[in-house]
C-alpha cells in the first residue's frame, strides 16, 4: 500500500513541477505564448490532442 502512495505522490510533484515549469517560462517571456494561456506553444504543437486550443496556432 506504500508503493502506491509513494508513487501517486511522485506523479502529482511531476504534473505540479510540469505545471509550475509552463506557468512560469511563459509568464518570464523565455517561452512563447500567442493566445495567453500559460501553456508554451511548443507544447501545445507537440500534444494537439490534449490542447484543443492549438488548433488556431497553425
Amino acid at each position: 500500500m506504500s508503493e502506491i502512495v509513494i508513487v501517486v505522490i511522485f506523479a502529482g510533484i511531476l504534473v505540479g513541477g510540469v505545471i509550475l515549469y509552463a506557468v512560469i517560462s511563459t509568464a518570464t517571456g523565455m517561452e512563447e505564448d500567442k493566445n495567453n494561456n500559460y501553456i508554451p506553444d511548443w507544447i501545445e504543437k507537440k500534444f494537439p490532442s490534449i490542447f484543443k486550443s492549438s488548433k488556431d496556432l497553425d
